[in-house]
């Protein structure tokens, strides 16, 4: 349902304003129904920009030096990334080789006679005036920055595939398919501890079976160790002792470290995002319960926040970006009707709702001095 939710259409080819003046950060919005990131002034309340990136826009990722955002395109096989100054795509990369040939077998010499291998996006073909179906490719989904920063890793929810791109060519580099893990076969999520790479592999849903947490070696890809999880482990959080995997099917969360059982910890049912928001402090992002979960990982103990205001209840959260000042967290509140939640950290409520697309995903905080 997760994923399905995010594949649902309504297209934007161009949609770009001046941006207005702001006094303090910008919080940019992957918008998966318009093929959009919308650029949001949280002073102002309002989006001032929206930058076409292609199709399904879903994780997004801040460069360490905070003056690129990779968006990673579910739609379209590729990762877009935007200059923080410019507010434009920069550049495309491809996640998975262009085919040749179908499932069936069968020559798809349209991508012979388009020149579709020479692209680094299948947005460039399959987008609301190109060639159909407009979703297209791996769906990459997870995505992870090499120890040096050099390089991207990316998961996918196809045959569990994992490549890795060259940041300074732009070349996919390494493309494998990760062996299963019983019935646990999609690449669902990724992140990166240390020198280790996790990856959260899930059975083809819907399912009861189990799914199953993965460290790998970051060079060699050589799997480290590994522990079960549950049937729909939707995101990794990297932590430094271990990573902290939700389980959407459930209301629980399960901290993973090799050579330990995992510890799990209760909040309310649909965990999907999970955001740092302290020391040993995680907000949980909880879907089907339209609710937010302040967890403590050294008691275990969790505070769970309806998300409401003035009477209103806003639903099915996806994930969220903390205020440069750590006192506010930016919550995608990704129903049909889409708002960006300030919810203030000290009162524990939301103090303001600004409008969004529906079927929103991610969110990253730009801070004020990276964009001068």
């Amino acid at each position: 349902m997760r994923i399905a939710a995010i594949f649902a259409l309504g297209l934007a080819v161009t949609a770009c304003s001046a941006v207005g003046p702001s006094s303090g950060h910008l919080v940019l919005v992957s918008q998966a129904g318009s093929s959009t990131v919308a650029v949001i002034d949280p002073t102002q309340g309002k989006t001032i920009q929206r930058i076409t990136v292609g199709g399904l826009p879903h994780r997004m990722m801040l460069s360490p030096d905070g003056r690129k955002v990779y968006v990673v395109l579910v739609g379209s096989q590729a990762v877009a990334e935007v200059d923080v100054r410019s507010l434009a795509v920069t550049r495309t990369f491809l996640t998975a080789p262009v085919p040749e040939r179908r499932a069936d077998g069968t020559l798809i010499q349209a991508h012979f006679d388009q020149g579709a291998f020479a692209q680094t996006t299948c947005f460039a073909c399959h987008n609301p005036g190109g060639a159909k179906p407009f979703i297209v490719g791996e769906r990459p989904v997870g995505i992870a920055l090499s120890s040096d920063a050099s390089r991207l890793f990316i998961s996918h929810i196809r045959q569990g595939l994992l490549s890795e791109i060259d940041l300074q060519s732009g070349v996919m580099v390494r493309f494998e398919r990760l062996p299963p893990s019983g019935a646990a076969s999609e690449a669902a999520d990724l992140a990166r501890v240390g020198s280790r790479l996790v990856v959260a592999l899930r059975p083809h849903q819907p399912s009861t079976e189990a799914g199953a947490v993965r460290w790998l070696d970051e060079q060699t890809w050589q799997t480290l160790a590994e522990a079960p999880t549950g049937a729909d482990p939707a995101s990794v959080l990297p932590l430094e002792e271990g990573a902290l995997v939700s389980n959407f099917e459930s209301n629980t969360l399960s901290l993973h470290a090799p050579g330990a059982a995992p510890r799990g910890f209760t909040v309310t049912p649909g965990p999907l995002g999970m955001l740092r928001v302290g020391e040993g402090q995680v907000l949980s992002l909880n879907y089907y319960s339209n609710t937010v979960s302040l967890l403590d990982l050294k008691t275990g103990l969790s505070e769970n926040h309806w998300l409401e205001l003035a009477g209103k209840t806003f639903v099915n959260p996806t994930h969220a970006a903390l205020s440069p000042d750590g006192r506010q967290v930016y919550i995608v509140s990704s129903g049909t009707e889409g708002n960006l939640l300030v919810f203030d950290l000290n009162s524990k409520r939301i103090a303001r709702a600004i409008p969004i697309d529906g079927l929103s995903f991610d969110a990253v905080v730009i801070p004020q001095q990276v964009r001068r």
